[in-house]
């Protein structure tokens, strides 16, 4: 999953194709991917923009973890 955000956070705004991710993981099919991409998209992990195109979620602020001690 590290490997895919990576490469969804590299071009946030780019809506990407499962055979695009694919080819850049190089050691995952395109059906492994394709059912991984699906399962993360149920769980919230990654967005389906339209059919086929996948973008990263947009990072929602913490703000617990944005208080700090000064």
């Amino acid at each position: 999953m590290a490997r895919v955000l990576t490469i969804l956070w590299a071009e946030p705004e780019r809506l990407w194709r499962s055979r695009e991710i694919a080819v850049l993981l190089g050691d995952v099919t395109l059906v492994a991917t394709f059912r991984q991409l699906a399962r993360w998209t149920e769980r919230g992990k990654i967005e389906r923009v339209r059919t086929g195109r996948y973008a990263a979620i947009a990072q929602i602020p913490n703000p617990l973890r944005d208080q700090r001690k000064r």
